[in-house]
């Protein structure tokens, strides 16, 4: 940890927590094998890497090295952004009871990773997966917003403003 006096409060110089982390707890009318089934097929369909142990489903999304390179700034690099989703079933008393949870993967950096709008488009692209998931297995969650924007940059408002040229 590293201590900032003037902000009065402590950073980590590196981290490789997850930015982003999110476990929800749904059920489903249908039975365990149904649900692991629909969520396999509909990830299968996209190129996602499965992986698939007894009652346990992970899908790794994305590619860190794409996302590093192209970061949040680009289409490309946002459809990139790193996420494990782990889905795990039991059965309940009237169908399956699933946990969902999602995260990212991006790893050792320095910092905490809170620059350049990072944790909000890692957010939008978790409640996307999440929001995607539980429409298969017949679950109603409330979508994300939209798509969110880069902030403006610190400090542009007082740089001097100049007007476009045109043809004189």
């Amino acid at each position: 940890m590293l201590f900032i006096p003037e902000k009065g409060a402590a950073m980590a110089l590196f981290s490789s927590d997850p930015v982003v982390a999110k476990k929800e707890h749904w059920t489903s009318p249908q039975p365990p094998h149904v649900v692991l089934q629909a969520l396999t097929e509909a990830f299968s369909h996209h190129g996602e890497k499965l992986r698939h142990v007894g009652p346990r489903l992970e899908v790794r999304l994305g590619s860190r090295w794409k996302f590093t390179h192209l970061g949040p700034f680009f289409a490309q690099g946002r459809a990139n952004i790193p996420l494990v989703l782990v889905f795990v079933t039991a059965p309940s008393g009237y169908g399956t009871a699933i946990t969902a949870h999602a995260f990212d993967t991006l790893g050792f950096r320095l910092g905490d990773g809170s620059v350049f709008g990072v944790p909000e488009a890692l957010a939008w692209r978790v409640e996307e997966f999440l929001t995607y998931a539980a429409g298969v297995v017949g679950v109603h969650r409330p979508g994300p917003a939209a798509r969110p924007a880069p902030g403006p940059v610190p400090g542009a408002e007082s740089l001097p403003r100049q007007e476009p040229r045109g043809f004189q």
